[in-house]
């Protein structure tokens, strides 16, 4: 059986800090720009990322895990529609959403952000964006 690799979708898989910064340049007065109808759906892919995702699935059972928006209940909706768009239907299954990734088992987590929740995490953080692994291809040299 292959070992269980958790990839966030935010900053990870899709482009969301340069989403919000473009919709709070086009609306400066906004709150929460994730707010917004289809931001979510319409986030760019992290460069490398669809290459990667397909990649690492030789090798590991890859879910995708990702925060649901309290700011837009459609945001898993939107979310689901972007796996479409860019990985294909077959990969919606794959698709998580939890407010505690502590909660989830597996070996490795692929995320931008520090993760604090109700247990002590399984899986090895791969904290994606940051010096060890600024980009797909540092994630995919270290995995692969």
């Amino acid at each position: 059986m292959k070992d269980i690799t958790y990839i966030d979708m935010d900053d990870t898989a899709c482009n969301f800090s340069k989403a919000y910064r473009i919709a709070i340049a086009k609306e400066p007065g906004i709150i929460y720009p994730q707010s917004q109808l289809k931001f979510f759906e319409n986030l760019e892919p992290i460069e490398d990322f669809v290459d990667a995702y397909f990649k690492l699935k030789t090798k590991f059972n890859v879910f995708l895990l990702s925060r649901p928006s309290v700011f837009n209940p459609l945001s898993y909706t939107e979310k689901r529609l972007w796996v479409e768009k860019y990985l294909g239907f077959d990969e919606c299954g794959k698709m998580m959403l939890a407010c505690d990734k502590t909660l989830v088992r597996g070996k490795y987590l692929i995320d931008d952000c520090e993760q604090t929740g109700l247990l002590v995490p399984e899986w090895e953080h791969i904290v994606f964006g940051g010096r060890e692994f600024p980009n797909w291809k540092a994630v995919l040299n270290y995995l692969m």
